[in-house]
This record gives structure tokens, C-alpha cells and sequence, in this order.
């Protein structure tokens, strides 16, 4: 696409000469201003890719004026001028133009000086979008850490993308599992004047899902719309984006566990707006977003795994406390067993009401024949092997038990009794 110039000149014959000249060099002059106020007007107007503006200009405004009056359109300047003085160089200086072409110049001086000035000028575009971009990733990668809330982070990060990116909407969507295979949107922030309610946004094959967010879902990698009205996987929405002002989108996959679950996607004001560096940054949005998804979902069954084992010790512990069998469990420290836990009917059956203290062997289970209790300890420890033994407990009253012993670990061991006492 040619240069557009806006040319501000004051002399007729001397700018028709200058169109002539830029026009065949390829250059499209997009207007010719005689004045300081007409060349503001037609500044607005065209917001053209550069200007070549005289300094001594016909009317209240100068060429440093007019410079001055549209510095927030971002156009490079070139003076032109007759004057040398340093009074004319200090004022040019003041609106850092992008060049300074003494009268008379010759044809290969004004062509080299404008050619510098585009490439300068794109330079200081890149550098600025690229930090524009970088403070987009940091300020979405720590609200990544602050926020808590999906649906909160998800709408906060299109917001970022577009306040502090620079872009004209962004939006996230997940890939439906419907008959459509539809793209349902999930958070949005831009200058859409409800444009996902009006459209069709699919991730099959069919004409709505060839657009950058169905096939980003599909393909799993980055697809770009350089420019909405002309391409034509884009016709089904290019009528709603181009009066949005959406001349470029980029639709990025979400992928979590490596399946692609949805896609984020950008809408830019210019035309061709997604360079490599800037493809990269935000393909590295695209994968913060989509780890934390992912771990998410990690929590979330762990969270779900928790509860559930917690709901099974629960019921353990219950079935423990209510057996009819006496329990106790001993933890074995340097071959000397300690009572660690009892149940209701160990509690009962040895009068041991709760585990304070080092209570070993002989202490819980005093009601049972000296013979018999070295035995046990020794089948606690580990050193006797214990078949299923019955032996004589000694308390309020005679019971006859039945005794086993279960290592669920090294350092643990559980001692069931079994009342086996006959009935009379």
C-alpha cells in the first residue's frame, strides 16, 4: 500500500511541483493545504502516513503550530523550508519532526528524507506497541495471581487486553459439545455494541467455523485475519467488524490436558496489525490463561478427591468407634509399644478411657495372664509370629477372647479382641 502525504505548502506552483514529483515516485498525495488551519483540517480527516509541511504557512498558524495542534494524531512531520536561521530550527525542534529540508533541495535529498522518516516512524510504532504489549502480559499475569474467581479473571483479562493493548475488543470462548459445535463466550470487553449476540460463531466445518476462533479451536493453533473486508473465510461477520471498526482478529487456542477447549480472541483497529513479536506475546497470554484453566481443574479434583477421602475417614472412624470388637492400635518406638488409639469396646473391656500418657502393653491389657502378655507384646513388636490365639481376660468379669493382631504399617500395629466367651 503506497505512502499517504499530506502536503502543506503555501505556494501553489511550488506544491503542485512537490505532488507531481511524490505522485510519481508512487506516493499518494491524499490533499494539498495552503494554510496553517486547513492543513489541521485535513489532518484529521485523512489521518495520513506522514506530512510535508512548509514552516511559514499563510494565516495565524505556522508549520510548528500546526504540528503542535495534531500531536495526538502521532503523524511524522517533515519541515520544509527556505529559512535556516536558528530561531526557525529551535521552534522546529520543539514538535520533534522527523526531518528538515532546506530550500532548495533536489529530488533524491526529499525521497531519501521521507523514506527515513517512514522508517522511523515504524520503528517508534513497533517499539511502543511491543512495550504496550509487554505491560498487557504483566499486568494479565498478575491479575492471573490476585484474582480468584474464574469468570472475575476472564473478564479482567480482555479488559487488559484492550485498555492496556491497545485492541479493540477481546473476548474468551469455550468449544460446545452441541449438535452446532458452537463457540459459547465466556467473558468479552471491547467496543462490540453487543456483537456476539449477533453473530454465529461455530467451531465445525461449516462457513461459521472457517473464522479465526473456530479454526484456532480446531487446528489447536493461532489463525489471523489480516483484513476483514477482504478476506474471504470472513464474509459470514465482515459487515458487523468492519462497522465496529475489527480490521484485523487473531483467534489463539485455550488448550488444557492437550485438548483445545476454546479460544481467545482479538480484534485490532488496523489492517495487517499482528506481527510476529506481537503473534508471540500473545500466544504466551494464550498459555497463562490456558495453565491456569488447566490448574483449575487440577484443584478442583483434588479438592473433590479430598473431600471424598475425607468423608471416607469419617465413616471409618465412626465404624471404628461402633464396632462391638475391641480395638486398640499401638505404635512400636524402639521395640517398646505405646497405646496410640481405642475404641469403645477397648475402652470398656481394660477401663483405659483415653490414650494420655505412654501406656504400654502391660498397662491396657493387665487383665490378661503374664505369659500371655509377653507373647502379645512380642507378636506387637514383630519378633513372635501370633496365630489366632484365645486367651483368658481377667476383669469385672472372666471373658474368654479371641486375639489378632494387624500390622497396617512398620510402626503401627492394631490388636483386635474378640469376645468368644460361651453363653450360659
Amino acid at each position: 500500500m503506497a505512502v499517504r502525504i499530506l502536503l502543506v505548502e503555501d505556494e501553489a506552483i511550488t506544491a503542485m511541483d512537490l505532488q507531481r514529483k511524490l505522485e510519481f515516485w508512487g506516493y499518494d498525495v491524499v490533499g494539498v493545504a495552503y494554510s496553517g488551519e486547513t492543513a489541521v483540517e485535513l489532518a484529521e480527516k485523512h489521518q495520513p502516513d506522514l506530512i510535508l509541511m512548509d514552516i511559514i504557512l499563510r494565516g495565524s498558524l505556522t508549520g510548528v503550530d500546526v504540528a503542535k495542534e495534531i500531536r495526538g494524531l502521532e503523524i511524522p512531520v517533515v519541515f520544509i523550508s527556505a529559512h535556516s536561521e536558528d530561531s526557525t530550527m529551535e521552534k522546529a525542534r520543539e514538535v520533534e519532526p522527523y526531518g528538515y529540508l532546506i530550500k532548495p533541495f533536489d529530488e533524491k535529498e526529499l525521497l531519501f528524507t521521507i523514506e527515513l522518516a517512514m522508517q522511523r516512524h515504524r520503528s517508534q510504532l513497533q517499539i511502543k506497541k511491543l512495550n504496550r504489549s509487554l505491560r498487557m502480559l504483566s499486568d494479565c499475569n498478575q491479575a492471573i495471581v490476585r484474582i480468584n474467581d474464574p469468570q472475575e479473571l476472564l473478564r479482567e483479562i480482555c479488559r487488559i487486553i484492550v485498555e492496556v493493548g491497545g485492541y479493540r475488543m477481546a473476548w474468551i470462548g469455550f468449544a460446545e459439545d452441541d449438535e452446532e459445535r458452537s463457540v459459547g463466550p465466556a467473558a468479552e470487553y471491547g467496543f462490540h455494541e453487543g456483537y456476539l449476540d449477533s453473530v454465529t460463531i461455530r467451531w465445525d466445518e461449516s462457513e461459521y467455523g472457517q473464522g479465526p476462533t473456530g479454526r484456532s479451536i480446531r487446528e489447536g493453533k493461532p489463525v489471523i485475519i489480516r483484513d476483514t473486508g477482504e478476506d474471504p473465510r470472513f464474509v459470514p461477520w465482515r459487515d458487523m467488524a468492519v462497522e465496529r471498526g475489527f480490521m484485523s482478529v487473531i483467534g489463539l487456542p485455550l488448550r488444557v490436558r492437550d485438548e483445545t477447549i476454546g479460544a481467545l480472541t482479538v480484534y485490532s483497529g488496523e489492517r495487517d496489525a499482528f506481527d510476529e513479536e506481537e503473534v508471540k506475546l500473545l500466544m504466551e497470554l494464550a498459555g497463562d490463561v490456558s495453565f491456569y484453566l488447566e490448574s483449575r481443574e487440577i484443584l478442583k479434583e483434588m479438592e473433590e478427591k479430598v473431600a471424598r477421602t475425607t468423608r471416607r475417614e469419617r465413616i471409618l472412624k465412626r465404624i471404628f468407634e461402633l464396632s462391638p470388637v475391641a480395638i486398640l492400635n499401638f505404635r512400636i518406638n524402639d521395640g517398646e509399644p505405646t497405646l496410640i488409639d481405642l475404641n469403645r469396646a477397648a475402652s470398656t473391656l481394660t477401663g483405659v478411657e483415653e490414650c494420655s500418657g505412654s501406656l504400654g502393653v502391660q498397662s491396657v491389657l493387665r487383665g490378661i495372664p503374664e505369659d500371655d502378655l509377653r507373647e502379645i507384646k512380642g507378636a506387637i513388636i514383630g519378633d513372635v509370629e501370633l496365630e489366632d490365639k484365645k486367651i483368658s481376660y481377667h476383669g469385672e468379669n472372666t471373658r474368654l477372647l479371641r486375639l489378632e493382631i494387624v500390622r497396617p504399617s512398620s510402626e503401627i500395629a492394631s490388636v483386635f479382641l474378640i469376645d468368644v466367651t460361651p453363653e450360659i
